[in-house]
């Protein structure tokens, strides 16, 4: 066998090999990082449900007099004065990145952690592509005291 001919057998395989890779990295659940905080919520003693509110997926959670609504944010904070309009009649707004909490979302950090997340999902050296959630509640919900930590993975 000469060496262009092994050339050419190694150069099909790396590519076999790579399009494998890829095709199994990008088979992920987009689900999965909502049940996660849907668990998360149950776990918290909330009711979960999920409806749309002018077609933006939203998460209702009730615990007692605890009313929460949650939504994705983009990255690029694209969505956020919409999400900001469909919480206007909730009483405290905040965003959850990476387990911590912001009065607002800080889109440069989003905006790199979503590229640098998708990057390593596409890889398949992470399970999920990074999310950025607002969360808004009534008065009577204390709701930054629940241990959004245990999300810094995904969220």
């Amino acid at each position: 066998m000469s060496s262009s001919s092994a050339f050419k057998w190694f150069l099909a395989v790396v590519l076999l090999l790579s399009i494998a890779w890829k095709a199994t990295a990008s088979f992920g659940s987009e689900s999965e990082p909502q049940d996660e905080l849907i668990n998360f919520l149950k776990g918290n003693h909330f009711v979960v449900t999920r409806e749309a509110v002018d077609g933006i997926p939203v998460i209702q959670a009730v615990s007692g007099s605890c009313r929460l609504q949650i939504a994705d944010l983009h990255p690029d904070g694209s969505n956020r004065s919409m999400i900001r309009r469909i919480f206007a009649d909730k009483d405290h707004f905040f965003v959850v990145f990476r387990g911590r909490l912001y009065a607002q979302q800080p889109i440069f950090w989003t905006l790199i952690n979503s590229i640098w997340s998708r990057r390593l999902y596409e890889l398949g050296l992470t399970k999920h592509i990074a999310q950025v959630i607002a969360v808004a509640t009534n008065a009577s919900c204390d709701a930054k005291r629940l241990p959004w930590d245990e999300l810094r993975q995904v969220f």
